[in-house]
């Protein structure tokens, strides 16, 4: 039986006397095996003196290899082309960002660094991450290109350069320490492994440590239903429960409302079945990805229905606007931000945010 503590102050000496993290799943063992990855389930790292060997897990062949890659400190990247800002942003607080000679859709970069070289012209504009610039990466002539792999996707022209592609399948880790832990991979490849230890070890830390805190919260406190998305298109697209989003939201003491999907990627569902399992959510969780401003008044214009959902009667949706905030960019690496952002969105009587501002979303005002 769950006890109720109604008094804040009095969960959060509960919550702070909790020594032991409840986040199920994670590995308190950083050397199993031989295996420098603990919580990744597509990364291997195995280590021999100054060698490395990296093999990932093909995401949607279970028990098959996706790739394979062997590097040495003294053999590491000098010049390389990344496809996406989060990749980006990572080398650039890795402090290798001048090690980048060209990288995808710029337009989408927030990062000081990044955009400094871009606009001095030390790094290029390589186009679309979907179809780079051929032409543009033949001349920049990196020693390696980092993609993402898609199913049965192949890398078209990009396949005939003779340039080493290496396939970064992080996105497709199901758990946010799993994701983060690919630092460690970054930071190998590229010759800087005690930055890339010092950084995910601080990340692991801090997010062990608000993971305790939204266990311990959820013991002595009622935990919010959450909801998260909105219909696209023709279907209402929801992270599985086992995906990164699923995870945070319950290691930061809620409930998924989609926590039984057990599948890591987006599962398209009709506007009725969400409507049907959603329609008593506590708090509904909105990436906005246009350039307009959202509204209520909007939303029900999009579909009179959203009006049925207990959210927008109590004004409890929270909206993030990922092309106005480095959301895609940070988040990915540190997943420590955004369980501190569920924690506080999720128990505001509970004032755990330091001082820093609002980082990605904020409350959906009333208009």
């Amino acid at each position: 039986m769950k006890t109720n503590i109604s008094n804040p102050v009095q969960c959060l000496l509960l919550c702070i006397s909790v020594l032991i993290c409840g986040c199920k799943g994670i590995s308190t063992d950083r050397n199993l095996s031989g295996n420098l990855a603990c919580e990744a389930d597509l990364l291997q790292i195995f280590q021999d003196s100054g060698s490395y060997t990296f093999r990932i897990s093909n995401p949607w062949k279970p028990n098959l290899q996706l790739a394979g890659y062997e590097t040495a400190d003294s053999t590491a990247f000098k010049r390389v082309i990344v496809t996406t800002n989060c990749h980006a942003a990572l080398f650039a607080e890795l402090g290798i960002a001048d090690r980048i000679a060209g990288i995808c859709e710029i337009e989408y970069v927030s990062d000081s660094t990044i955009n400094a070289l871009y606009s001095n012209g030390h790094i290029a504009n390589c186009g679309s991450a979907m179809s780079p610039t051929i032409e543009t990466i033949i001349d920049l002539n990196p020693d390696a290109i980092f993609v993402s792999p898609f199913e049965n996707a192949s890398y078209g022209s990009l396949e005939k350069l003779g340039i080493p592609l290496i396939e970064c399948a992080d996105y497709m880790e199901t758990s946010p320490l799993g994701r983060a832990e690919w630092i460690l991979f970054f930071a190998r490849l590229m010759g800087v492994p005690e930055k890339g230890d010092s950084l995910y070890n601080a990340v692991r830390k801090q997010y062990l440590h608000l993971c305790s805190l939204g266990d311990s919260i959820k013991k002595c406190q009622e935990s919010p239903l959450v909801m998260t998305d909105m219909i696209n298109g023709s279907a209402w697209y929801v992270p599985g429960g086992k995906s990164t989003i699923g995870r945070l939201i319950e290691d930061a003491g809620g409930t998924y409302i989609f926590n039984y999907i057990d599948r890591n990627g987006s599962v398209p569902l009709s506007k009725e079945t969400v409507l049907d399992k959603a329609q008593n959510a506590d708090i509904w969780l909105v990436k906005n990805s246009t350039s307009g401003t959202m509204t209520y008044s909007g939303i029900e214009r999009d579909w009179s229905s959203y009006k049925l959902f207990k959210p927008f009667n109590s004004h409890n949706i929270w909206v993030c606007p990922v092309y106005q905030v480095p959301y895609f960019e940070q988040t990915a690496f540190h997943p420590e931000y955004l369980l501190e952002e569920f924690i506080a969105i999720f128990y505001p009587t509970l004032d755990i945010r330091p001082s820093h501002p609002v980082r990605y979303y904020t409350r959906l005002q009333y208009q």
